[in-house]
């Protein structure tokens, strides 16, 4: 069973853009991935642009044209949009932090984690301990 997650960032206007990820959204996972692979602005605003995906990994782009949905390269994000061609899988833009939390019930969404002022910080949408940062103590 896949453990969902919605990963996003702070703009500048305080809106908050958001993609979806199906597999592996658990901070042992990618929350992982995020602190040690999409850890300034520049590369998180890259992986938003993938849009949707089904699974996180370290890399964004595959170094040969074989990487497919069916037969993913291994170590590259595999994206709804790019690789199987879906539609409107582009990121969603919330216009605050409320609206973003509220989203997770559409999503179904496990965990959200949130890209701001340099740091990554992460929430449990089931539990009531809301937004902490996301340490690699959390992600072990």
């Amino acid at each position: 069973m896949a453990t969902r997650s919605n990963i996003a960032i702070v703009n500048q206007d305080k809106s908050i853009s958001s993609i979806y990820c199906h597999w592996d959204g658990y901070p042992e996972y990618v929350g992982k991935m995020l602190l040690n692979h999409y850890n300034n602005v520049g590369i998180v605003n890259e992986l938003l642009d993938l849009g949707n995906l089904s699974q996180l990994c370290e890399k964004l782009y595959s170094d040969n044209n074989s990487h497919t949905f069916d037969k993913p390269e291994p170590g590259v994000c595999v994206a709804y949009g790019r690789e199987r061609g879906e539609k409107d899988q582009e990121a969603i833009v919330f216009e605050d932090l409320g609206e973003f939390e509220d989203s997770a019930s559409n999503s179904w969404a496990d965990y959200q984690y949130l890209f701001d002022n340099g740091k990554w910080s992460y929430r449990n949408v089931n539990n009531t301990l809301g937004w902490r940062e996301l340490t690699p103590a959390v992600c072990k």
